[in-house]
């Protein structure tokens, strides 16, 4: 079985930037152990956005593991969230991501959906003290202003629920969207009201310190039922990454994972660390998923320098280290992807739905590159490839 690596660069593809001279992070950034892969193999792009499906990253991570969304999308990513955390779900049961968010000093507008980065530990004090409106409701903490509330026995199918993504908002007068769901309006306004109720109770805390101000839901889901991926490809997998909502979807897919010491999802993760994880599993599974999260977080702050600087730690942490193990250990019988998984702007902050390059170098793979570099620009010229039939061809296509 050859040995396959696919490493995830949360948030990849950008737009030009003015102060950059009209050139992108990964356009300036030093990456010579991508470059050699770009270089020795074939680069392109993949579309990884589907229509009527939010552009985030489950969506398009579930695709480009060839999970088709309109089968095992549930609507949100905040169930996957749960079981990272070991929350029991029931079929009935309605999953939410709750952001802790900043808003203006008026309270009416998102400025930030991350609540300035909070800490874990400050995140936590919040939580415990917000005070739910029934029992069957129940709020976990989670990794900084990432948290899960869920609503028992709701019996609400998500697809009917309307919330807006905060990071897609930011600017946006809160009264005009709030969460909507025409099935049951009691409820939907029990939400509402206890949404903007947590701007008072936030307000009034004592012994925090942080710019939260207001609790935020999105990412309406129920309890998952996923094929392995064992099952629907015959090759046991092991995932490498720090966000729960992507524990969630590995324990969903029965792909092993360990929780990974200094890996945080942000510029600060130990991708030192990350790198020897990689290398530990590539020994153990015949597919390796790599995610480095650092680079959407960057874009999202609108810093193209710390996204830029984050591409260089990947490259130099993780992509080379592994690459050199692939061709130590496995000389020609192994096969590596980098790869995005949506575009993130640092311009504005947003995803976008322009497809993301990759890079591809292994066993029977025949370069189509000339060039010595590889960013958006020149994947554009290369045909444009489908996230579900990817990872396919990746595996089985070059043999």
């Amino acid at each position: 079985m050859i040995k396959t690596v696919l490493i995830i660069i949360d948030g990849l593809g950008d737009a030009p930037i003015s102060a950059l001279n009209n050139k992108t992070p990964l356009e300036i950034a030093f990456v010579p152990n991508i470059h050699y892969i770009a270089t020795k193999g074939q680069i392109g792009r993949i579309n990884t956005v589907f229509p009527g499906f939010p552009i985030e990253s489950m969506v398009c991570i579930m695709g480009l593991l060839g999970y088709e969304p309109e089968n095992f999308y549930p609507s949100g990513r905040a169930s996957f969230e749960a079981l990272a955390k070991g929350i029991p779900l029931n079929p009935e049961d309605l999953v939410l991501r709750c952001n802790l968010i900043s808003l203006d000093n008026e309270q009416k507008r998102i400025t930030d959906f991350t609540a300035g980065l909070i800490s874990d530990t400050e995140a936590r004090k919040i939580i415990s003290k917000i005070k739910l409106p029934s029992s069957r409701w129940e709020l976990y903490p989670g990794q900084s202003y990432r948290n899960t509330l869920i609503i028992r026995d709701a019996a609400i199918n998500p697809k009917s629920i309307r919330c807006a993504e905060p990071h897609m908002n930011i600017g946006k007068e809160i009264e005009q969207i709030l969460p909507s769901f025409i099935s049951d309006p009691e409820l939907n306004n029990t939400l509402n009201n206890f949404l903007l109720d947590t701007r008072i109770q936030i307000k009034n805390m004592n012994g925090t310190q942080s710019k939260a101000d207001m609790l935020w839901v999105w990412s309406p889901s129920v309890k998952p039922n996923w094929p392995s991926f064992f099952s629907r490809t015959g090759i046991k997998a092991g995932f490498v990454g720090a966000l729960d909502f992507l524990h969630g979807i590995a324990m969903a897919a029965d792909i092993d994972f360990d929780l990974i010491p200094g890996a945080t999802g942000y510029i600060d993760t130990d991708y030192k660390m990350k790198g020897l994880y990689g290398i530990k599993y590539l020994h153990k599974y015949d597919f390796t998923l790599i995610h480095i999260n650092a680079t959407d977080e960057e874009a999202h702050q609108l810093n193209y320098i710390g996204k830029k600087d984050a591409i260089e730690k990947i490259d130099k942490e993780i992509v080379g280290p592994v690459l050199q193990e692939l061709e130590n250990c496995f000389k020609d019988n192994y096969r590596i992807v980098v790869c995005g998984d949506h575009e993130t702007r640092s311009t504005d902050g947003k995803h976008g739905d322009t497809p993301v390059p990759y890079a591809l170098y292994g066993k029977n793979v025949s370069s189509n590159n000339i060039h010595n570099q590889w960013h958006e620009k020149i994947c554009e010229t290369y045909p444009l490839k489908s996230s579900l039939t990817f990872l396919n061809e990746v595996i089985n296509s070059y043999e």
